[in-house]
């Protein structure tokens, strides 16, 4: 299990369980197709989603089983949504490692997405309460409609901050958010806990999701198993660009298509942006949702006790990253 998680050792052993029942998910598919999702299934991660499931979770409650398999169902839901947005990007690494899309083509990679969605629905058909089940199946559509409105924008200008931030919820804060949210009901804790979770999970995921925009500019392709400059290549349009975008509409319509045309390159474009402080503004972002969980998450479990230092810990230790 990734070392993310080895301050947190009720979450870290909870994590193995779920990382053994996500390598069944592959054993219950034909001989013939196991063989390119299992490794998928047991490569190396934060598995963060199922983490915070587990850590929103009480650890007094008797619905382990239930707990486990909303946790493997929303780590299913992940993976799929990446390997459909390798497809999208077509993206030849994830994690330092070819991507499906990459290895398979684009025809097998996307059936492969929706065994795995498949998978993810089927795990909590029989286990999850209706209600988190409705909310997972809400969440397909909303991440849907997210990743539909990306791809309809690209290189599109003007740039929208609030289209960026309604992007951002849809990709990832509504998964950190449902999470929280399914660890807490699901284990029984009241429903004011829950919800307070529900609303902090919000704030985490949008820091973390623009955090992970920063780093496609400023993170290091080595440590992140991935090209830097991914969004910007792809006439994704993150926030900074918007920031510049804000400052100088001309200036930056020129910039960008100077580096379609060949003419920048985008190391040159970062470095210019980063001496007019458009980072320094998407770094004081991730900031300010971070301050938002943090507050929430104080309301919800209080402040002082084991559990607030637990969940403090954990939020600097999501943003304090590389990958």
């Amino acid at each position: 299990m990734s070392s993310f998680w080895a301050s947190f050792p009720r979450i870290s052993e909870g994590l193995e369980r779920i990382k053994a029942r996500l390598v069944r998910q592959a054993e219950l598919l034909p001989a013939d197709l196991r063989d390119e999702l299992t490794p998928l299934l047991r490569r190396e991660g934060k598995f963060l989603r199922a983490g915070l499931l587990l850590l929103s979770s009480d650890p007094a409650s008797s619905a382990s089983e239930v707990i486990e398999a909303a946790a493997v169902a929303v780590e299913l839901l992940h993976l799929a949504t990446l390997v459909h947005d390798d497809i999208v990007d077509q993206a030849a690494l994830r994690r330092g490692e070819p991507t499906l899309y990459r290895k398979l083509g684009f025809q097998k990679a996307v059936l492969y997405g929706d065994l795995l969605l498949a998978a993810a629905f089927r795990s909590v058909s029989g286990e999850v309460g209706t209600s988190s089940a409705r909310a997972l199946s809400d969440l397909v559509t909303v991440m849907a409609i997210s990743e539909l409105e990306q791809l309809n924008d690209r290189y599109k200008l003007p740039v929208s901050p609030r289209k960026i931030l309604r992007k951002t919820m849809g990709k990832t804060a509504l998964l950190f958010s449902l999470s929280l949210y399914v660890g807490a009901s699901e284990s029984g804790r009241p429903e004011p806990i829950a919800r307070g979770l529900r609303r902090a999970g919000y704030s985490l995921g949008m820091a973390f999701q623009i955090q992970d925009d920063l780093l496609d500019w400023t993170g290091n392709p080595d440590l992140m198993g991935k090209p830097v400059f991914e969004d910007l290549n792809s006439g994704v349009y993150t926030w900074p660009v918007a920031l510049a975008y804000k400052e100088n509409p001309n200036l930056t319509s020129a910039e960008l298509a100077e580096v379609r045309a060949g003419q920048t390159t985008p190391v040159e474009l970062r470095n210019r942006w980063v001496q007019k402080g458009f980072t320094d503004g998407t770094e004081a972002l991730v900031g300010l949702y971070a301050d938002r969980a943090r507050r929430d998450l104080a309301v919800a479990v209080g402040s002082g006790n084991k559990e607030s230092r637990d969940w403090d810990r954990f939020v600097s230790t999501l943003l304090k990253r590389e990958v």
